[in-house]
């Protein structure tokens, strides 16, 4: 219901654009996520009003936008999306229509994506969807990162000099911890690891660990499936379960008393990407050594 109404609202403040245009004081981008105004901010040193399209708390893959924040929407001159979040493959060519001149930039364009598993059911089977939590991996972000730089001077010209500057600083953090990834992962002797749903595929694949999921094609697990889990964390000896901040504990709290392994909340969609990675380091280091 919430989705028809706003698709109600959407061509009044189409309208609306077209015919009262603003004049934009501050310059203005959207971004899909949390993490992608970090980046922002930072390349820009806060410069540039940063929408969010998803706030904190919220689900990516079934969020509507509210009015307001389509209305930051049109004023944005540039919008970095992630590229397969659920929300983004519902909406994005009504962002697009709602304002045309915005440039888009979507950071999933050649990169290697993961797609999830074929799912049967029974009569029929199909293809999984792409996991879209590219930003989780420093390495994909090091490679993203010009294309976000270089979007920005496009689109504030006047701007360069700081960006340039901002970009060689933040360059020089992910790179800290890309090599600090790499380093950690190389020698740990523990590589697999348990998680509620499955944000760190690309982290895992990225730095030679494995990743089993509780959460399966985005449905809460049936008792069948935690034990198939349990099951599989034995067998992989597996000494750490993560878990985000907005899920049931329960399912987590069974599988980390029955596998013996240790629970450990983590917010990927939280504002500091640095500190969120850094975070999850730290749990490799202390449980999976």
């Amino acid at each position: 219901m919430r989705s028809f109404l706003l698709w109600m609202i959407v061509p009044a403040i189409m309208v609306s654009c077209q015919t009262v245009k603003k004049d934009v004081e501050e310059p203005v981008a959207s971004v899909s996520i949390m993490p992608l105004k970090y980046f922002a901010d930072r390349l820009t040193g806060e410069a540039v009003e940063v929408n969010v399209m998803v706030p904190p708390g919220a689900s990516h893959a079934t969020y509507s936008p509210t009015t307001s924040q389509l209305q930051k929407l049109s004023d944005s001159q540039l919008y970095f999306r992630i590229g397969h979040l659920g929300y983004e493959e519902v909406f994005i060519h009504r962002l697009e229509s709602l304002n045309p001149d915005m440039d888009v930039v979507n950071l999933s364009e050649d990169l290697r994506l993961i797609r999830g598993d074929v799912i049967d059911h029974g009569d029929h089977v199909h293809e999984g969807g792409i996991d879209p939590h590219i930003w989780m991996s420093p390495k994909i972000m090091l490679e993203k990162l010009p294309a976000m730089k270089e979007a920005l001077i496009h689109a504030w010209p006047d701007m360069a000099d700081e960006v340039e500057g901002n970009y060689r600083m933040l360059k020089a953090d992910i790179e800290d911890l890309h090599h600090g990834m790499l380093e950690l992962t190389r020698d740990m002797t523990q590589k697999t690891f348990l998680i509620f749903h499955p944000a760190l595929t690309y982290l895992a694949r990225d730095y030679g660990l494995q990743q089993i999921p509780i959460e399966r094609h985005g449905k809460e697990p049936s008792p069948s499936m935690l034990r198939q889990v349990i099951a599989e964390a034995r067998e992989h000896d597996a000494s750490v379960i993560f878990i985000q901040q907005e899920f049931d504990m329960r399912s987590a709290e069974l599988v980390s008393a029955e596998a013996e392994v240790q629970l450990v909340q983590i917010n990927p969609l939280a504002y500091d990407w640095i500190e969120s990675v850094t975070e999850i380091m730290e749990v490799f280091k202390t449980h999976m050594q």
